[in-house]
């Protein structure tokens, strides 16, 4: 069912203070859920493979969602008497930050970009920002790319901060993953910062988006993705369109996937640092996780990948859309610290 422009819209940008994840059933409920869509799917393979594709494999429309960031911020972008800066807030597969840049750069806003990643270490680094734009202002496409969590990894997002804060670079909006701004947070006071997200979406915006499954399917599913409309996507195309998210992994392509038998507090610290830092290459993994050995990381990257938690794109490691539950309930009952959506 496509979006009703007489309905009121699904997406919603709100502070990070009002971000509410959907309410969430008991993990029985939820494992439930998945065993009976598995029973139900499997009696009906053959027939599935030769029908056609699903209405339920939805290609969301997000240029409503920048429609909606638009309408949010233009006047703030109209006042040229206004320097503030928007903090943009990202969860994982969101689309949040594709969102937003396509925001950014539809209005002609001037980049800034961090060094390089691996230039961040290095003695010499360049700590220019450049100038800002006082026409258009100015954003950075991705904050959690300008720090490598170690002692001289942190120094150009530090003096970001300084510069930002103090008001020198004037108007402009800083795009950052939600795991990055929850590690910076414990670097520089953020609370009083203007800053923006999408809100979570319900099993009721997911059936305006065009997923027109049965409620109590829709509120699992939202649930299970804490209303991250990417997670959702990802595992509706998992179960509609009947692809396997990483060929060869041991698993039921309608099941989460789960964290492998021999996972260790290594194995934890791992899936942190990638999404702390919104992906990192194995020699970035290697500098943050000193305590683990070139070898073991080795054995700890091919164990996730196998079980299909994380993937290697352009020789970059991230959790994957559809491990990312799982990911973020291992790492919460291990007590480490999360991001809040």
């Amino acid at each position: 069912m496509p979006e009703s422009s007489e309905q009121p819209t699904a997406w919603q940008w709100v502070p990070e203070s009002q971000f509410e994840v959907p309410p969430t059933p008991t993990t029985i409920a939820i494992k439930r859920w998945w065993l009976s869509l598995q029973a139900k799917l499997q009696s009906a393979d053959d027939e599935e493979a030769e029908a056609p594709q699903s209405s339920d494999a939805v290609n969301v429309n997000m240029q409503k969602g920048l429609v909606a960031l638009d309408k949010r911020l233009s006047a703030w972008l109209d006042d040229t008497d206004d320097s503030s800066i928007k903090w943009i807030i990202c969860p994982p597969h969101a689309g949040v930050d594709v969102i937003a840049r396509d925001f950014c750069q539809q209005h002609s806003l001037q980049v800034l970009s961090p060094p390089p990643r691996d230039e961040l270490t290095l003695d010499a680094l360049d700590l220019t920002l450049g100038e800002e734009n006082s026409t258009t202002g100015w954003y950075i496409p991705e904050l959690a790319h300008g720090f490598i969590r170690q002692s001289k990894g942190l120094r150009w997002v530090r003096h970001f901060f300084a510069k930002a804060m103090s008001g020198e670079l004037g108007k402009g909006v800083v795009i950052c993953d939600s795991w990055a701004w929850s590690f910076l947070q414990t670097l520089w006071p953020t609370g009083h910062l203007d800053t923006l997200t999408l809100q979570a979406f319900s099993a009721q915006q997911l059936t305006q988006l065009g997923f027109e499954k049965e409620q109590e399917h829709l509120q699992h599913l939202a649930s299970l993705s804490r209303g991250n409309l990417g997670i959702v996507s990802a595992y509706a195309e998992r179960r509609f369109r009947r692809q396997a998210s990483h060929p060869g992994a041991q698993q039921s392509r309608f099941e989460m996937p789960s964290m492998p038998a021999e996972a260790t507090d290594y194995t934890a610290f791992v899936l942190h640092m990638l999404l702390i830092h919104q992906g990192l290459s194995l020699r970035q993994l290697r500098q943050v996780l000193p305590i683990i050995s070139p070898s073991q990381l080795d054995v700890e990257l091919y164990s996730l990948r196998s079980s299909g938690l994380v993937a290697l794109t352009d020789e970059v490691w991230r959790v994957t859309a559809i491990g990312y539950p799982t990911v973020r309930q291992a790492l919460k009952s291990r007590g480490l610290w999360l991001d809040r959506f």
